[in-house]
């Protein structure tokens, strides 16, 4: 039976420069977040997905971070609301930033896998076609293909 893994236990933090070095490591990590979210757009909208999976390999690593880091900002919000009341409203503004890149980040991606969904459908539709009887029977239709008969697609993930 796996065991279970222990929640990182989340620092109380205690004096103002605890409360502004966790509020200045947050908006860091948002700063390098978008800076992937950026380049990941950019890689995907140029059909480089190949080039844009180290990049979402760094992308999930941050985003942990980010989520341990709000953590604590969540646990500790009373404190840092009054000892780093003056990095707030950058805070805010950093994450309303985050928040935009990420939706058109999200959008971005959805379209490539609805456009590569359509790719794979068009291409077993095509490769089905072709298997498929082009002659007609002797009521004057063209013979039905036996439910059994389509063979397996093979896709190729390497671009």
């Amino acid at each position: 039976m796996p065991a279970a893994i222990a929640p990182k236990a989340i620092p109380v933090l205690t004096t103002p420069a605890e409360a502004v070095a966790l509020v200045e490591r947050l908006r860091q990590t948002i700063a390098e977040l978008n800076g992937l979210l950026a380049e990941e757009t950019a890689l995907v909208r140029e059909a480089k997905v190949s080039r844009a999976t180290p990049v979402a390999e760094a992308k999930s690593e941050l985003a942990r971070r980010y989520m341990t880091e709000l953590d604590c900002l969540k646990a500790n919000a009373g404190f840092v609301r009054q000892a780093a009341e003056d990095h707030i409203a950058d805070l805010q503004a950093d994450n309303d930033a985050l928040q935009r890149a990420l939706e058109v980040n999200l959008a971005v991606l959805a379209t490539a896998h609805a456009v590569a969904e359509g790719v794979i459908r068009s291409v077993a539709n095509v490769v089905q076609a072709k298997r498929s009887p082009a002659n007609y029977g002797a009521n004057g239709k063209t013979a039905a293909a036996a439910p059994r008969t389509s063979a397996p697609l093979t896709v190729s993930r390497r671009l």
